[in-house]
C-alpha cells in the first residue's frame, strides 16, 4: 500500500466521529515526529561526512603544503 492509500484508509472518511479523528491526527502527528527523526537522523550523518571530508581535505592541503616545501628546499 502506497503512502496516498494509507493516509486515505487512515485519516479520510466522511462519517468520521470525533474519536475517529482525534485517533487519526494522533496517529498522523506520531508518523510526522518519526519521520522527522528520520531525517535528523540523517543530517546528523550528512554534518559527519562533511565534517570528516573538510578534515581530510586539511590534512591533503597540510601533506601537499609539506611536500612543496620539501621539493622546494630539498627536505
Amino acid at each position: 500500500m502506497n503512502t496516498k492509500e494509507q493516509l486515505n484508509s487512515l485519516t479520510i472518511r466522511k462519517t468520521m466521529n470525533t474519536v475517529e479523528i482525534n485517533k487519526s491526527i494522533m496517529e498522523l502527528n506520531y508518523r510526522k515526529e518519526k519521520l522527522q527523526r528520520e531525517v535528523d537522523d540523517i543530517q546528523a550523518q550528512i554534518n559527519f561526512l562533511a565534517s570528516l571530508r573538510e578534515s581530510q581535505r586539511m590534512t591533503d592541503d597540510e601533506r601537499s603544503g609539506q611536500s612543496l616545501f620539501d621539493d622546494m628546499f630539498g627536505g
